[in-house]
């Protein structure tokens, strides 16, 4: 069971938290809503009892996860928060999502099956909407949420630190990737990222590239070139403000005119956000998005290339 039409659906997900998943979904999810001149149809669905996606990264009060959480129980359609940016829409994450998790025994011994629901109602809403690209955040400690969303996306993209625990985290979900193919599902592993890292270590970096490399082995990828650097002041920023890496580059600009303005005036500049140049990390985040553009290219030319064989 995944996904099928035109929108390419992708999990952003590890079994560790704090590792830059929502953070990922919500610079990703703006920065291809944005590119060009029209941008593309992006919706994320924040499958997070946390969502921090939703309220953190991108300011969306949202329904507590009500509207998920009634798909994944009863088929109910999904209700999107419409332009939380242009060309962007949000299924809200919340604390409703985690007593669907709590109860996905029962309703799997009742005969409900919150994957079926999940796909067939994201697929009617990509085609009324005629979303491109859909991104789902996922929380690190439900399984069976998590199980749900690996049988309906097409690609899954691991976000991950480089400490031991992260690493973890990312071994635990290859092994539910693994069983979630075995069992049927034809989702595809599009990379791991190595998310805020120091771009000095650069042995220390290799090393990690090298320990994920051996736990993607037989999955037919490779890791991101790009990695995701630490900057802390832009991680505050970015929450405090609910921006993207890429929305806080033109609030930086609009700040060093702000305060050079009232420099001249004589007036005392007041300081909104603590990194002063912010442009290192969105390059970083457009990096990935190039990268993840390009494999997406990559397996659908090979999947219509299989096709007509067949055919």
């Amino acid at each position: 069971m995944t996904m099928t039409g035109a929108a390419r659906v992708i999990l952003v997900a590890n079994q560790k938290g704090g590792v830059g998943k929502s953070t990922t979904v919500a610079a990703v999810a703006e920065m291809i809503a944005t590119a060009g001149k029209r941008g593309r149809r992006v919706l994320v669905v924040d499958g997070d009892p946390q969502a921090n996606v939703t309220m953190e990264d991108l300011g969306v009060e949202g329904d507590q996860g009500r509207s998920l959480a009634a798909t994944l129980q009863f088929g109910q359609p999904l209700a999107p928060v419409r332009d939380v940016r242009a060309h962007l829409d949000v299924i809200a994450g919340g604390p409703q999502l985690a007593v669907v998790g709590a109860a996905a025994h029962l309703m799997s011994e009742n005969g409900i099956d919150m994957a079926t629901n999940l796909q067939t109602q994201l697929e009617a809403l990509c085609a009324a909407e005629g979303y491109d690209v859909v991104l789902i955040d996922s929380g690190p400690g439900d399984v069976p949420l998590l199980d749900t969303y690996l049988s309906v996306a097409n690609y899954l993209l691991i976000p991950t630190r480089d400490d031991q625990a992260s690493l973890g985290g990312v071994e635990r979900l290859a092994r539910r990737f693994w069983r979630a193919r075995k069992r049927g599902a034809s989702i595809e592993l599009l990379g791991v990222l190595l998310f805020q890292v120091n771009q000095q270590a650069t042995k220390r970096n290799e090393e990690v590239l090298g320990q994920v490399k051996e736990m993607l082995d037989g999955s037919g990828t490779e890791p991101f070139d790009v990695v995701i650097r630490s900057n802390p002041a832009a991680a505050v920023d970015m929450r405090n403000l609910h921006k993207t890496a890429g929305e806080l580059v033109a609030l930086a600009h609009d700040e060093r005119r702000s305060r050079l303005s009232k420099l001249r005036k004589g007036e005392k500049p007041q300081r909104s956000m603590w990194a002063s140049d912010p442009t290192g990390l969105a390059a970083d985040y457009q990096e990935l998005v190039r990268q993840i553009v390009a494999r997406l290219v990559r397996y659908e030319s090979l999947a219509a290339t299989a096709q007509e064989r067949v055919g």
